[in-house]
């Protein structure tokens, strides 16, 4: 089969498609025709080596797929070939504590994409316990573009972040995959949403979707835009994805006894910290990762039943692996974009 992997860390130029062979399923594993398979900034961050994943190249990644079971092990139950399936992305150690008090994302074993090959391919193999059905209606590029934005942004904002309705929210760059989702999700719970994005046309995308009040942070202060808009009392939640200068800025945009919520920084992992702030204004900020599979389940549901909508920005063939990552890597994109192998 056919499969996009990097042999050594670096850049796009280092994305290749290899041909390989195809995976056989173990006994608890399913393999699955791959339809799709949405990019990520993990990906990015794998490639680069900058994940701190204990994983070495050669890897086939890509860690949100979609498709058909074409296969199953001889242990597997419940499943068969031609149902359509999304992947949990992680596997889980069931015996774990932490999976056993409902925080099943912390007691993660594998990823796909990873640790075990990803959806950048034909196919793939992945165990049963993994599995996510497809609901009817739902399209391969829909669902591989719910599970890492809707999920991720379920679980930073609701879980972690706590917001209340009536709640004034800052979502960090709203033209990304999780900004966007974070956008929709907000102004279902009826809070007040405060976006950021270098983009007019971002900021534009993001209003018809729910947000109040946009900031361009290439020509506007963050701060004393948030500060104005709400009357100098600050938001209650900061949803923060980006890192380096966009997390002191959500952070400092915060009014007394408001929260962070971050997963990630792209944009630079360690940032300078003010603590007189911090413990005056009485800020918490707070760690997010992933999501659960049931958090992921009714996200999925939420797109069955028309609540939520995947945006998909860009489909591109296997072979224009590369150009789908430009075109991610160089912040041109609103929502998603898929790989369709």
């Amino acid at each position: 089969m056919r499969a996009a992997r990097f042999h050594e860390y670096g850049g796009i130029d280092k994305i290749v498609i290899d041909e390989v062979p195809d995976p056989t399923p173990a006994a608890n594993e399913v393999k699955i025709a791959v339809k799709a398979c949405a990019l990520n900034h993990l990906d990015v961050d794998f490639r680069e080596g900058t994940s701190r994943f204990p994983a070495e190249p050669p890897v086939i990644f890509g860690l949100e797929l979609a498709g058909e079971i074409v296969e199953v092990g001889s242990d597997v139950q419940g499943w068969q070939a031609g149902d359509r399936v999304a992947p949990y992305l992680m596997g889980i150690d069931l015996l774990n504590h932490y999976a056993r008090t409902g925080r099943e994302n912390l007691a993660a074993i594998d990823f796909i994409g990873v640790t075990r090959p990803g959806g950048y391919a034909e196919f793939c193999c992945v165990p049963e316990s993994h599995l996510v059905r497809i609901p009817d209606g739902v399209s391969y590029d829909d669902a591989a573009a719910t599970q890492i934005a809707f999920g991720t942004a379920f679980h930073m904002l609701f879980t972690r972040g706590r917001l209340a309705i009536g709640e004034t929210v800052l979502i960090n760059s709203v033209g990304s995959g999780i900004g966007s989702a974070a956008v929709q999700l907000a102004s279902m719970a009826g809070a007040t949403i405060i976006g950021t994005s270098s983009g007019d046309d971002k900021l534009a995308a993001a209003a018809k979707m729910g947000m109040h009040h946009g900031i361009n942070y290439t020509k506007q202060d963050i701060v004393e835009e948030v500060m104005r808009i709400t009357g100098g009392a600050g938001a209650h939640l900061t949803y923060e994805h980006v890192g380096g200068d966009l997390f002191a800025a959500g952070l400092n945009s915060l009014g007394k006894d408001g929260r962070l919520v971050t997963c990630g920084g792209h944009s630079g992992e360690v940032v300078p910290l003010d603590i007189i702030p911090l413990f005056r204004m009485q800020w918490q900020i707070i760690g997010s990762f992933t999501y659960t599979k049931g958090e992921y389940e009714t996200v999925m549901q939420m797109v069955a039943d028309g609540r939520l909508k995947p945006l998909v920005d860009t489909k591109v063939p296997l072979d224009d692996i590369r150009s789908a990552f430009e075109r991610m890597e160089s912040r041109g994109h609103f929502g998603k974009i898929v790989v369709n192998p």
